[in-house]
């Protein structure tokens, strides 16, 4: 079969090869039934490209025990798990925790630093891409290299720059790719600066969550270019934007949901260093109201005040709410018992952080609550701007902040 420079040309792994790829077949009739092979050729994708090239041996499983622990999915232990693991369409296989940190050898509890994400939001992802077959295209976060490969099938070898910061990361994921057959550019290297020898770019996915889209993408965009990356608030975690760049603008809303681990460099520090002297005051809002709701209404208060974080402990009257910004020099502490009363309020430093949540909840319930799909961004040469329903209708405005996207 012809094809054109760098197109995608088929590989050798058919879905239908006997007994061991039942637990394949069940994981493409389900994410058929889902919509997952809308776009063409994801389906001819999913057949290609076989996941259990790319899943070691062993790796954590999404499910706790009753300890909280993850436990390991072992190969050599138990195949018949292991597959049906890989194949699960709803769950991410967990390659790493704690930047390595923690050891691979048994149940463990830590912070996800890398995964083989669940196939439903990988061929989400892909259907709001929307690759052409001569697309060019920048995957931030090559891991195991699953997403590579697929990557690969659809625009073709040549076309493909994955970028991994881990450098063992790389390095394993680089070797699954040519043990398949793939030869993408790889790069181990910082993603949220890009890769500029291969610019400009059709394409440009992330598969780490960031707090703003860094100004490198954009500038890496070609004209008409889609960049798609899960999307991270400290309220919460979880949006996807697909952005679309014309004249040096990029611009789009938030087309749905994808829980993602933070990309390293735009990971929250937890630092809280406020002045001694506080000062006290009675709450205006019933504490329990904010932040409340399910993830989707934090996500969009998170939206509105992004530099801020907050947790909440204890239960009944003796509950506390506590938030804090990104320096960490301003905190509040809110009581809910008789949050009325005149020392129910806790402030330190100079910013009044309940004060500005409340202010964060009254737009968003003055819009009408709105789901936050109906948010937007905008990045341009005048910084980030934060709309609603329509980009003229802005909510928060600020200038880049050292490259990152996030105020």
């Amino acid at each position: 079969m012809d094809a054109a420079p760098g197109a995608a040309v088929p590989r050798r792994f058919p879905a239908e090869v006997g007994e061991p790829m039942e637990h394949r077949r069940i994981s493409r009739a389900e994410l058929d039934a889902m919509g997952a092979f809308r776009s063409p050729r994801l389906r001819a994708a999913f057949d290609a490209v076989d996941r259990e090239a790319f899943a070691p041996d062993r790796f954590w499983g999404y499910d706790t025990d009753d300890h909280g622990l993850h436990e390991v999915v072992d190969k050599h232990r138990d195949e018949e798990a292991w597959r049906r693991t890989v194949w699960g369409t709803h769950r991410s296989l967990i390659l790493q925790m704690d930047d390595g940190v923690t050891p691979e050898q048994g149940p463990a509890r830590g912070d996800f630093t890398s995964s083989i994400s669940g196939l439903d939001i990988v061929f989400e992802k892909l259907n709001r891409l929307d690759v052409r077959p001569d697309s060019c295209v920048l995957h931030l976060g090559t891991a195991s290299g699953y997403d590579s490969a697929l990557l690969c099938e659809l625009v073709g070898d040549g076309n493909v720059t994955t970028v991994e910061c881990d450098p063992v990361l790389a390095a394993g994921g680089a070797a699954n790719l040519a043990r398949a057959g793939y030869g993408p550019t790889t790069v181990t290297g910082d993603g949220l600066v890009g890769w500029p020898p291969n610019a400009p770019y059709d394409r440009i996915v992330s598969t780490a969550a960031v707090r703003g889209v860094p100004e490198a993408w954009c500038a890496q965009a070609g004209e008409g270019a889609v960049v798609l990356t899960p999307f991270n608030t400290l309220f919460a975690p979880g949006g996807l934007p697909r952005l679309g760049v014309r004249g040096g603008v990029a611009e789009g809303r938030f087309v749905g949901g994808a829980c993602y681990m933070w990309a390293r460099g735009h990971r929250p520090v937890r630092r809280i260093d406020p002045p001694d002297r506080a000062r006290k005051e009675a709450s205006v809002l019933d504490p329990a109201e904010v932040p409340a709701g399910d993830w989707a209404d934090r996500f969009a208060l998170g939206l509105l005040l992004p530099d801020v974080a907050y947790a909440c402990r204890g239960e009944g009257e003796g509950r506390r709410t506590q938030l804090w910004d990104e320096d960490g020099t301003s905190v509040a502490v809110v009581r809910h018992g008789a949050w009325w009363l005149p020392d129910a309020v806790t402030v330190y430093g100079r910013r009044n952080l309940w004060a500005e949540l409340v202010r964060a909840y009254t737009v968003w319930r003055c819009e009408g609550q709105p789901h936050y799909q109906r948010f937007g961004l905008t990045y341009d040469a005048r910084g980030r701007r934060l709309w609603l329903d329509d980009p003229a209708v802005v909510l928060r405005s600020s200038p880049h902040r050292n490259g990152t996207g996030w105020d």
